[in-house]
């Protein structure tokens, strides 16, 4: 597995311990964002331009399958006030594994359509998604990267449970 898809992973795994392209269905609600308030669940992570990480000579566009079981049934929550709260599944990786998950916290700009969020542990551990749909079902969002001078493109899914 090559640097990019380790730092990805470990991107979205910090954050869980009909729309057009770029429009966001406001409903009533928190910050007037559709998705605050809502358990999202991880649904599909696509990486643009697809790699064979399996050595099956196919490429692997969606990287679901590189989560174990135990990280694809967290949930997040990105809750009012800007805290991002989250809890851990059904199936524990580790029975250490607080309930709650780490809490960190989020921002959103309106014009750029960027969340940002501050890991809760390391203050300086900062992503920031573009938000390409958001409702009170959906939120897709979109992280670029560069990996060996190439631009990358992950587009992570996220549903209402």
């Amino acid at each position: 597995m090559n640097s990019f898809v380790v730092a990805a992973m470990a991107i979205l795994l910090m954050t869980v311990s009909g729309c057009k392209k770029n429009d966001i269905e406001v409903e009533p609600g928190a910050n007037g964002l559709p998705f605050v308030g809502k358990r999202l669940m991880l649904s599909s992570f696509i990486m643009d331009p697809a790699v064979d990480f399996d050595g099956d000579g196919k490429l692997d566009p969606d990287l679901m399958f590189l989560l174990r079981d135990c990280d694809k049934d967290n949930i997040i929550i990105f809750e009012k006030g800007g805290r991002l709260g989250g809890e851990n599944g059904a199936k524990r990786c580790d029975d250490d594994d607080p309930a709650g998950g780490n809490p960190s916290a989020w921002t959103y700009n309106e014009q750029t359509k960027m969340l940002r969020i501050v890991d809760g542990d390391d203050k300086n551990d900062i992503s920031e998604w573009k938000v390409v749909e958001a409702s009170s079902k959906l939120l897709k969002v979109e992280i670029e990267e560069e990996e060996d001078g190439e631009p990358v493109k992950i587009v992570m899914t996220w549903k209402a449970v």
